[in-house]
């Protein structure tokens, strides 16, 4: 049996589930995100803390479970960073640009240095860091950044060739792009482009923090990777195919806890004498000890999760960051701006899946501690007054998954109409744009000597930003204001009925 063949074929199948998860349309990805996201670490963790779920503690202990037994397959076979990763060391090895691998130090100041702090700022509700640097949420904001706008370049293009034979069934999607957020994910995009390309699995083994707590945790794991030195020909090729650069052939050593599992060295071996087995507890490597340092990093992480679970006051000793002013409007389903900021893993799924594209990826519009974190991006869009999609799809919890008629009543923001740049108020001429497309009938005209001038009863509104999207002033003179704290609206055929007092709305607009 080919174990690498295998290896190879699983990891390449979850990595396009991946693609279509984050490329692909919009019933997939909704099938898809339920199957594939409770198990991917961060993200099953942050769920189970903030609104678990049978399926996700099922997958959280399920990883956990797997590295306890097998070591660490999950990087190898399920995450799709480190499938990306894999397809840049072949591609480094075909075309020779990475130098032969042997055995390298581990950097354990760097990556126990940075697990500690990725903790210790989680746990104080402050998950940048985490966002930055997680697998998962790396690939998300990848393949939302950079394969999306791509595939959405050919299709355009194919829709564009369609017209030249008169075949106008379909219609052109549109690529937002934002440079700030581009140029972040750039950069990483090229650190970890870079690292695989020199050094193989480095970034997994010095800088991922999910790497590096299941590193931990394969120390003791059942199954492992050894060497019989008696029958070894010192022929150095287990070395020279190792991803993670592991194996101490002059020692007959290899570092488990940066070991990937790749079995690229069982099947270089011509004397087999690397071996993948179960070992007992005295053939344990005892040049570490648990007791010494992994016992006080598990002990770290533990106290972290405990202090997030339980909402502990520390969270005080780090200030808030200040937010620009005015602060975005958070996705429905968020509930609130701090519960959105400290659960939210930056991984863009709720951006790519959105069908009109308002929800946009943002920059420092939450401050520091809301890093990348999606918003509503009015005037560019509106959010459609029935779709679920962003709450159906999120995999932490951020966003509470809302039924159709529950989104009808989510209040995420208020609209608030400039008179003093509302082409009616300022011209005395008629417009009702935003009467005309507002669903919820927040909006409607009052008669005044045959001008309709709209007005605003914000206790009807959603904050979906239809008006916004639909006013032809620059700048607009109707704009969404968020609330901190989503609020529940009135329904008209619910409470009131469909017309208020004193407010004549006409059957039709007089142009």
């Amino acid at each position: 049996m080919n174990l690498v063949r295998i290896r190879i074929a699983i990891s390449f199948f979850i990595f396009t589930l991946f693609v279509l998860l984050f490329c692909g349309p919009e019933n997939l990805s909704s099938f898809l995100a339920a199957t594939l996201l409770p198990f991917q670490f961060v993200p099953a963790f942050i769920r189970i803390l903030n609104h678990p779920t049978v399926v996700f503690i099922i997958g959280f202990c399920a990883i956990i479970l797997i590295t306890l037994i097998f070591g660490r397959v999950y990087c190898s076979f399920i995450c799709p960073l480190g499938t990306l990763q894999d397809i840049f060391i072949a591609l480094s090895e075909k075309l020779g640009w990475r130098k032969k691998p042997s055995f390298r130090k581990p950097l354990n100041a760097l990556r126990y240095s940075l697990l500690g702090v990725v903790v210790i700022t989680a746990s104080l509700g402050f998950i940048s860091l985490l966002n930055l640097l997680d697998p998962y949420s790396i690939t998300g904001r990848l393949m939302t950044q950079f394969a999306l706008p791509f595939f959405l370049w050919i299709y355009n293009a194919a829709i564009g060739l369609m017209k030249n034979f008169n075949i106008y069934f379909f219609s052109k999607d549109t690529v937002h792009f934002f440079f700030s957020v581009l140029l972040v994910n750039a950069g990483l995009f090229i650190l970890i482009a870079i690292l695989a390309l020199r050094y193989g699995r480095l970034y997994c083994n010095s800088i991922c923090p999910v790497g590096t707590l299941l590193g931990l945790i394969s120390r003791v794991s059942l199954f492992k990777f050894t060497v019989d030195k008696s029958g070894c020909l010192e022929c150095f090729n287990c070395e020279a195919v190792c991803k993670a650069d592991c194996i101490d052939m002059k020692n007959a050593v290899i570092d488990h806890s940066r070991c990937v599992d790749c079995f690229n060295c069982v099947g270089t071996c011509p004397q087999s004498v690397v071996k993948y087995s179960r070992l007992s507890t005295n053939a344990q490597n005892s040049a570490w000890s648990p007791a010494r340092r992994g016992f006080v990093i598990g002990s770290v992480a533990a106290a972290g999760a405990a202090l997030y679970t339980f909402n502990a006051p520390l969270r005080h000793l780090l200030p808030e960051a200040q937010a620009s002013s005015p602060p975005p409007v958070t996705p429905p389903g968020a509930g609130n701006l701090a519960r959105f900021t400290k659960s939210c893993s930056a991984c863009h799924l709720c951006v790519s899946a959105c069908p009109t594209k308002v929800i946009a990826p943002s920059f420092l519009a939450y401050g520091i501690g809301g890093f990348l974190q999606p918003m509503m991006d009015y005037p560019a869009s509106y959010c459609e007054y029935e779709c679920t999609i962003c709450s159906q799809v999120c995999p932490t919890g951020a966003l509470s998954p809302l039924s159709a008629e529950e989104k009808k009543t989510t209040q995420i923001g208020k609209v608030d109409l400039l008179k003093d740049k509302c082409v009616v108020y300022v011209n005395h001429t008629n417009c009702g744009a935003c009467v005309e497309v507002c669903p919820t009938k927040t909006i409607t005209f009052i008669d005044k000597g045959n001008i309709l001038y709209p007005v605003v009863d914000d206790r009807y509104c959603v904050g979906c930003g239809a008006c916004t999207k639909a006013c032809p002033t620059a700048p607009k003179s109707i704009v969404v204001k968020a609330n901190s704290v989503h609020r529940k609206a009135l329904k008209h055929d619910i409470d009131e009925g469909p017309v208020r007092p004193r407010i004549a709305v006409p059957e039709k607009f007089p142009f």
